[in-house]
């Protein structure tokens, strides 16, 4: 089973309009629907906004549904100049921006025992990124795709001194308010996860007047890669056969010799 969650209903309505043989429950005031979207059992829930309701969903449905693997999806602020509303930004990694131990000695997003930022699962990323071609290669007008660092905080950010900061300090591409809660909550419990964002708006001084504005389609985007990437999601990557592997580094030889012939003759 996939674990899907999504902070508010704009992020989560048009998944769950496809999905078929649907059972709803409630566990801590969060709404979780299971079923089945084109072929493939998945647990979708509303988390609620903010770090603390993005923990407490993802545990449950950890402990509860028991996924293989989580995807969060939804809408954040742009923190480059060139970004444009509905732009799609895939996580390569997440981190807490506002986790502050600077008295101590630590940099900011830092916590004693973690890693400052967490990495998303590599195969999940990139089913994403196939999703975001077979989505909208060819579409005119479609978005741009950007893989980097999303910082999450306890603040909806509207202002270009605090957009600097965050780009500066961690080389994030995009705010918001649950994604890294829900990578340190997967990574504590061992499940791949992945963080998919469109851009509502750029963290400027205009930008809940942005997001209002913006946010229908930005919840569209995330909707057309996420349809395409459910389907994929829990197909496993291919094993590499190692007796194939062997036989061929075998026939070629080991790299590092050859390497060191090459040098050879450029210095003879």
């Amino acid at each position: 089973m996939l674990g899907v969650i999504g902070a508010m209903s704009e992020e989560v309505q048009l998944m769950l309009s496809e999905m078929r043989d649907i059972q709803q429950t409630v566990h801590a005031d969060i709404t979780v629907t299971q079923g089945n979207y084109k072929g493939t059992d998945i647990a979708l829930a509303q988390s609620g906004i903010g770090k603390v309701n993005a923990t407490i969903c993802t545990q449950m449905l950890i402990d509860i549904y028991k996924p293989k693997k989580l995807v969060f999806s939804g809408v954040a602020g742009g923190l480059l100049p060139n970004m444009r509303a509905g732009d799609i930004i895939i996580a390569s990694h997440v981190v807490q921006y506002d986790m502050d131990l600077t008295a101590f000695g630590r940099r900011h997003g830092e916590t004693p025992g973690r890693e400052r930022l967490i990495e998303c699962d590599p195969d999940l990323v990139g089913k994403a990124t196939a999703a975001f071609d077979a989505a909208f290669d060819g579409v005119d007008g479609g978005p741009n795709l950007m893989l980097g660092t999303i910082a999450s905080g306890d603040r909806f950010i509207q202002d270009t001194g605090t957009q600097r900061w965050l780009q500066r300090e961690f080389a994030a591409l995009a705010a918001e308010m649950e994604g890294a809660a829900v990578g340190y909550t997967c990574y504590l419990n061992g499940l791949p996860f992945a963080v998919i964002r469109a851009l509502s708006d750029a963290s400027s001084e205009s930008a809940s007047d942005d997001f209002e504005q913006n946010l229908h389609n930005a919840c569209q985007n995330t909707y057309h890669l996420m349809d395409r990437m459910i389907q994929t999601a829990m197909v496993e990557p291919e094993q590499r056969d190692r007796r194939k592997s062997d036989r061929t580094d075998s026939a070629q030889g080991n790299p590092q010799d050859r390497f060191q012939v090459v040098n050879g003759l450029a210095g003879g």
